[in-house]
């Protein structure tokens, strides 16, 4: 009996001891970061974003339609009363011309064909352009022509004249080779030929120097 008084007296004292809660200890150290997993599948792609709406990324086209040489053999054409915007868009742009005789339209400087037969000739051309009183302008005039014997520079008529006004950040990514072309070049801009300006009288003439 006084065994078995024993055993339970025992078995109550683990009871109490477990049940205790004793002062609790200080807090360890912080481990180490575990290895990041795997990254998970990428989500599925977002709609499309809208075309944008812009054309030509700041070109221009020019156009001074059907015309002819004046009587020194050569042509001007122009921009009168330029913006501030304008005035800094043309300063810095390069600028390309083209003359369309032939159904052709043939860059400048160089070589244009003009008649077919027996009247067929050609000239070389070149051109100069700048900004005068708030107008831009571009002067066209030959070098040589194929008559022979005529001291002066012959006329000529034109199918029309382009200029196309290429901001220098643009021109300096495009390719030589297009820039010879001007159905290329306007097709590489995105220009479209509701976008042609059509050239403005000039105020006064522009003199060579």
């Amino acid at each position: 009996m006084f065994k078995k008084l024993l055993l339970f007296a025992w078995i109550g004292s683990m009871a109490f001891l477990v049940g205790c809660e004793g002062e609790q200890g200080e807090v360890g150290p912080k481990g180490d970061a575990g290895v990041a997993g795997p990254a998970g599948p990428a989500g599925p792609a977002g709609p499309a974003g809208e075309d944008g709406t812009g054309s030509g990324g700041g070109a221009i086209i020019i156009s001074a339609g059907a015309v002819k040489t004046d009587t020194s053999g050569s042509f001007s054409l122009g921009y009168n009363d330029l913006t501030p915007a304008e005035d800094s868009l043309f300063q810095s742009s390069a600028i390309l011309v083209y003359i369309k005789s032939q159904n052709v339209y043939w860059p400048l400087p160089g070589v244009v064909a003009f008649g077919s037969g027996a009247t067929s000739a050609v000239s070389e051309f070149t051109f100069v352009h700048g900004i005068q009183e708030s107008t831009f302008f571009v002067d066209i005039f030959q070098r040589g022509w194929s008559e022979e014997n005529v001291p002066n520079a012959p006329d000529r008529s034109f199918q029309d004249v382009r200029v196309v006004i290429i901001p220098g950040i643009m021109a300096g990514r495009m390719d030589a080779e297009i820039l010879k072309s001007y159905e290329r070049t306007i097709a590489a801009l995105g220009l479209t030929e509701d976008k042609t300006r059509l050239s403005k009288p000039l105020k006064f003439k522009i003199g060579r120097r």
